[in-house]
């Protein structure tokens, strides 16, 4: 490399799973390697990207940041895909099979995204993705994996294969409370019900199940790999993994060390979204009405599917907690409905927790106790 292109920024490339959890922990990553100096390439789907364009602040917050830009990439699958709800997992064999060739392709045909101002990519983050761990061992790129889940979720999938050979797996009958005994240092408390759906179906050569167990499994061959989590919190586990991934480092909360290290600038908002669905901010009156700590957040995350009769279950048993509480509901998340239950929109005025139409999106308040809205 000459003198001039020995002054440029470490180049690291973040690939990331396209779906919204996955989104929010690489951006916030993204910002903190901003923040300290590096060249960031954000590399999504062009359905990830025109999502956040239309529904969060990402332009105007990484704005600040010269060294950072976003990529996009056919994420394989047809333009009227839902790319949500039960078909979710679709995504992963579409990356596999018709992302991974376009990947390649581009960063050779870039010289590894290389231009005047910024070296060719030296490290590769990734979301799991084998394709890119492949390509990046073949040029001699640095390969970081960051694995999203928390450190439980990862160690069980991890060790998909001892679960099928011990019979664990497929789920059958109904010892869902049974606990699970070849996940180490998880006997204790790890039952049946705890695994993850993929692992309650009748043939083993399900393609859900086997490119959960290869792209785990796969981890290892990484330089390092990261986790959204901290040791008070998953300290056992981590130890855990690291007897088969030793450069593991637990970076989190995420989200905390952006709040702590990048400097508040009281002329800016504060702001910060990263959601790819348009959000129902009529919340927030009636949250900052309410006294501190007292609410309850709920949310089954940006995967999770359950049926009507789940839901409502779940809605008791919170109503009838007596606690406060806000519930964020995706568009996607019930089983052939669209909207929110009307039993979640209409309370019991014995329990005090009455509740109408309160917002656009189909929200629900009681001025007192909850708040059901569609995220």
């Amino acid at each position: 490399m000459d003198s001039e292109g020995a002054t440029l920024a470490p180049h690291v490339l973040i690939f990331t799973v396209p779906i919204q959890g996955h989104i929010n922990c690489n951006l916030q990553l993204a910002e903190l390697l901003c923040h300290a100096g590096l060249d960031i390439t954000m590399l999504v789907s062009h359905y990830i990207y025109d999502r956040l364009l239309r529904h969060s602040n990402v332009q105007s917050r990484f704005a600040r940041y010269p060294g950072f830009c976003f990529k996009t990439i056919s994420d394989g699958l047809p333009d009227d895909h839902p790319r949500a709800g039960p078909r979710i997992m679709e995504i992963v064999p579409a990356l596999r099979a018709n992302t991974g060739p376009l990947f390649r392709e581009m960063m050779i045909s870039s010289n590894c995204l290389s231009s005047d101002n910024r070296r060719p990519v030296t490290t590769i983050i990734a979301d799991g993705l084998s394709f890119v761990g492949d390509f990046a061992l073949e040029k001699g790129i640095q390969l970081i994996y960051f694995r999203t889940v928390s450190a439980c979720s990862f160690w069980a999938c991890f060790c998909m294969q001892e679960l099928i050979e011990a019979g664990e797996i497929p789920l059958k009958g109904n010892g869902m409370n049974l606990p699970v005994k070849s996940v180490p240092g998880m006997e204790s408390f790890l039952r049946r019900r705890d695994l993850p759906g993929f692992c309650r179906v009748d043939d083993l050569d399900d393609p859900r199940l086997q490119v959960v167990k290869t792209e785990s499994r796969q981890t290892p061959r990484a330089q390092a790999v990261i986790k959204n989590t901290f040791e008070d919190l998953e300290g056992p586990i981590l130890s855990q993994i690291r007897t088969h991934c030793p450069n593991l480092y637990s970076l989190g909360p995420l989200h905390a060390h952006l709040k702590a290290r990048i400097p508040t600038d009281p002329t800016v908002s504060s702001y910060s979204s990263t959601s790819i669905w348009e959000e129902d901010r009529s919340c927030v009156l009636w949250l900052d009405a309410q006294p501190a700590k007292s609410v309850l957040y709920v949310s089954f995350g940006s995967v999770t599917v359950v049926t009507r009769d789940q839901l409502i279950e779940f809605w008791y048993g919170l109503v009838n907690s007596g606690q406060r509480f806000l519930w964020v509901i995706r568009p996607d998340s019930i089983v052939g409905e669209h909207q929110i239950p009307a039993e979640l929109l209409v309370g019991d005025e014995r329990e005090g927790v009455f509740g109408g139409l309160g917002s656009t999106g189909g929200g629900s308040v009681s001025p007192s106790c909850w708040w059901v809205f569609d995220s």
